[in-house]
């Protein structure tokens, strides 16, 4: 099934306008149905958000691994 722009932010915790910049950025796939001439609907496949949302995780750099462990 796929997902809403508006189910999209929410299972990845960020905003509606997020999405539907990404989207129109082409950085998130997407699906958009509906007629010529028509906005239509914007449709996302999970595999590819969760897809997107891998390829945003930062490691933490250098800086991260000198750093004292938080209690």
């Amino acid at each position: 099934m796929k997902l809403t722009p508006k189910q999209a932010a929410d299972k990845v915790g960020v905003s509606q306008n997020l999405i539907y910049l990404l989207c129109r950025e082409g950085r998130l796939p997407h699906y958009r149905i509906g007629a010529d001439g028509r906005r239509g609907r914007i449709l996302i496949d999970p595999a590819d958000l969760d897809a997107f949302q891998a390829a945003c995780k930062q490691d933490g750099g250098p800086a991260a691994a000198a750093a004292p462990a938080l209690k």
